[in-house]
């Protein structure tokens, strides 16, 4: 594209490109040269349009203006690329006519510096304090240091009638669509040199960086297409086809769709990136150029060069819902940081239309309001024609009327408490602002029923009042009760605590503040009942531990068991008492409980019985079989014993004391018995073992004469039997006499314990051996024993 004063234009002459040629070349430097640069453009578009009647006819259709109430901010010369500041202070706008750009104040809408010495600037990027200008006649890119306004540096050359400019995210590179020619320039923002370039398709005009930085779309006006470069690589990783002589291209605030402006075919492509594919083509555009997303990514503005308006999308639904009129011959358009205002460059009235694009709220009176909601509020600001919905903190308001552009009343809804902005939303969009707080109101109680009830607590009282929603807290007579539900704002559902008998105030607490009163309750002692107890019966002993139930049990002053009191007891809560059973004869008898409101008794009785004797051990545990043994039993419930048996045969006894008695065990054959202790709370035994008596043989020696013959001078072998347990003689017994292997005789004890044998002819065996043996076998009663004589010689 050619930026001349004669127009020259070097693309096709379709009406695209000739809405081109005009953006670029409306205004000249000379205004000397203006009528010849209108006679130029009107052959242009006769020549594009068929006749001059239908070309004065679109050149009549672009005197429309901006409307009232919208500031039109005058610039330079066929103003066309516009781009904001970072921190949106600015809006750079650069006037290609004049070889300008213009600063305009957003906060004013103002110009306050221009800013001269480009050739046929076209557009403009901004990054930090450095704004790249594209020169369009002179195919390089002016560097202007945003604090000064002063372009510094020399130029950096690029290709051939460069257009659009985009920079990275990180500010690092920038792009440049290279209108005459099919390449992209890549300029290094630190050392401000193009580095390389990036082969795209025919007379790129339109380029953006997505929000990541990692891809750049390209608007290809003459092959109808949109480059993809790899910003990782500045290589073309794809090549997406769209409609004629694309221009303008714009990505979403999240990256994932592309808007392209198809000058030549009057239609917007959207494109998804990540699949690299046209997904929508909208319709209904005249010569579209500029594209741009609001921050919320839920509208984008097209700019329609052939109209004089901005068209306005949907994303969500990809449809043209609204044009907004604007100058002569829109150009590009930029949206504010705040999304509040769009900017759009008009070339061919030399002015940049300030649009606002969604309301602007600025104060909310009254600033507080009732959680419960109904109170009427006023919302100042701007741009409220239209509006559609009204809410607060995305509640809808109970109802809303929209006064004029500036005001709206509205009937504020039921809310939580806290402070929350009012959104207004029109057509364009949705504004948000100012401030209301909801304030929770304070409680009041009306009344409580029941209003009485037991002092153990446990009453279910519906507490009515107002403002009762989210109460925090809820207490009767000034104790908390142990639950309650906020059944609705009015109503509160509640159990009452244990508490002394007495009348005190109900009281809720809420975010609003805390009402006592005036409604009271009373506390009143129950009679207590007894309904059960366990064990139902315990030793005479006492010392049993009763668990007791029944209701009303808290505050027990006495409790009686079988008409003893207790020896202590406990109230676990109001339905559990434990008490301790004092020692008492045998009896039954109901148990009761004595309270502030009464004294309750059991329908069952409890008994005390005589508890079961207990053997713990006996000392020794083992005696003689063949005499009495003292024995000492150990044990508990010995008080009353009524016998003591030997496998069954009564003995004598002492009871020294509950847990100890003194007894006598007769002989008894040896091995082991049961030793029995009988009560009149039952019985109890213990093994006692009877041992085999120790015995002790005595043998006498043999008198043996030699002389005249050998022979026994005392014709008798003698032996004595003791009991060495009781040192008696045992009689009766067998005892057996010896020499060596051979049995001489076998007599039996008598009274004395002593058994004789006469053995006359047993003489030399009893030499040869030395003597003689007397051996006792032994019986169950009596361990065996034996005895060996020698021989006297006489």
């Amino acid at each position: 594209m050619s930026t001349n004063s004669n127009a020259q234009c070097t693309c096709a002459q379709t009406p695209a490109t000739t809405a081109v040629a005009a953006e670029a070349a409306q205004n000249s430097v000379s205004q000397a040269t203006r009528e010849a640069l209108a006679a130029a453009v009107a052959a242009l578009l006769g020549q594009a349009l068929g006749s001059p009647e239908a070309a004065a006819a679109f050149q009549a259709g672009l005197q429309s203006v901006a409307p009232a109430g919208d500031p039109l901010v005058p610039v330079g010369t066929g103003p066309i690329g516009v781009e904001l500041t970072p921190n949106g202070q600015f809006a750079y706008v650069v006037n290609n006519g004049s070889g300008t750009v213009s600063v305009i104040d957003t906060a004013t809408a103002t110009v306050t510096a221009t800013v001269t010495g480009f050739n046929g600037p076209i557009d403009v990027a901004i990054t930090g304090t450095t704004a790249l200008v594209t020169n369009g006649g002179g195919n390089t890119v002016s560097v202007i240091d945003t604090t000064t306004n002063v372009i510094t540096g020399s130029p950096i050359a690029v290709g051939p009638q460069p257009f659009e400019i985009a920079v990275t995210p990180n500010g690092a590179t920038a792009y440049v669509a290279n209108h005459g020619s099919n390449f992209v320039s890549v300029i290094d923002v630190g050392t401000l040199t193009a580095t390389a370039t990036v082969t795209v398709g025919s007379s790129p005009n339109g380029v953006a960086v997505s929000p990541d930085g990692a891809t750049v779309y390209v608007a290809n006006q003459g092959s109808g297409t949109v480059s993809v470069i790899d910003t990782g690589t500045n290589l073309v990783t794809s090549t997406i086809t769209v409609g004629s002589g694309p221009i303008g291209v714009a990505f979403t605030p999240n990256g994932q769709f592309a808007y392209v402006a198809n000058n030549s075919s009057g239609t917007v492509s959207v494109i998804d990136t990540a699949a690299l594919a046209v997904i929508a083509t909208i319709t209904g555009f005249s010569q579209p150029a500029g594209v741009a997303a609001n921050p919320a990514g839920d509208r984008v503005f097209v700019v329609n060069f052939g109209a004089n308006t901005v068209g306005v999308i949907d994303t969500a639904s990809n449809t043209l819902i609204t044009n907004l009129a604007v100058g002569t011959q829109p150009s590009r358009d930029v949206v504010t940081l705040d999304g509040n205002f769009l900017y759009v460059t008009n070339n061919g009235s030399n002015d940049v239309s300030v649009l606002q694009i969604r309301p602007i709220i600025t104060a909310i009176n009254p600033g507080t309001g009732s959680t419960v909601g109904g109170d009427s509020i006023t919302i100042s600001g701007s741009g409220f024609t239209g509006a559609t919905a009204v809410s607060l903190d995305s509640t809808p308001v109970a109802g809303f009327t929209v006064v004029d552009d500036n005001t709206i009343t509205a009937t504020t809804p039921p809310h939580a408490a806290g402070t929350v902005q009012a959104s207004v939303t029109v057509p364009l969009g949705t504004g948000t602002g100012g401030s209301f707080t909801f304030v929770v109101p304070p409680p009041t109680v009306i009344s409580i029923s029941p209003s009485s009830g037991t002092t153990s607590g446990g009453t279910l009282v519906l507490i009515t009042g107002t403002h009762l929603t989210g109460a925090t807290a809820v207490s009767i007579a000034g104790t908390p009760v142990t639950s309650f539900s906020v059944v609705n704002d009015t109503t509160i559902a509640a159990t009452t605590a244990p508490h002394a008998p007495g009348t005190g105030l109900v009281s809720v607490t809420t975010p609003g503040g805390t009402v006592a009163g005036p409604v009271t309750y009373t506390y009143v002692a129950p009679v207590p009942t007894v309904t059960g107890f366990t064990p139902g019966s315990g030793t005479t002993a006492g010392g049993t531990q009763v668990t007791i139930s029944g209701t009303g049990l808290t505050g027990a002053s006495a409790v009686s068991i079988a008409g003893v009191p207790a020896t202590g007891f406990t109230v676990v809560n109001d339905s559990t008492i434990v008490a301790t059973t004092a020692p008492h004869g045998p009896t039954s008898g109901p148990v009761s409980v004595t309270t502030p409101g009464g004294t309750g008794v059991s329908a069952a009785n409890y008994s005390y019985v005589t508890p079961a004797p207990t053997i713990t051990g006996i000392s020794p545990t083992s005696g003689p079989a063949g005499g009495s043994t003292q024995v000492t039993i150990s044990g508990t419930g010995f008080t009353g014993t009524t016998s003591v048996k030997v496998n069954g045969t009564p003995v004598p006894y002492t009871v020294v004391s509950d847990n100890q008695i003194t007894a006598t065990l007769p002989p008894h054959a040896a091995g082991t018995v049961t030793v029995t202790v009988t009560t009149p709370g039952g019985q109890a035994s213990i093994p006692f073992t009877y041992t085999r008596d120790r015995t002790k043989l005595t043998a006498t020696a043999a008198l043996v004469q030699l002389f005249p013959f050998p022979q026994l001078k005392y014709p008798f072998l003698t032996a004595t039997l003791t009991d060495l347990d009781t040192g008696q003689p045992i009689a009766g017994q067998t005892i057996t006499f010896t020499a060596g292997s051979t049995v001489l005789c076998t007599a039996t004890t008598n009274a004395q314990g002593t058994a004789s044998c006469a053995a006359p002819l047993a003489v030399p065996l009893i030499v040869l051996n030395g003597g003689y043996n007397a051996t006792y076998a032994g019986t169950p009663s009596f361990q065996p024993a034996s005895a060996h004589a020698g021989i006297l010689i006489s």
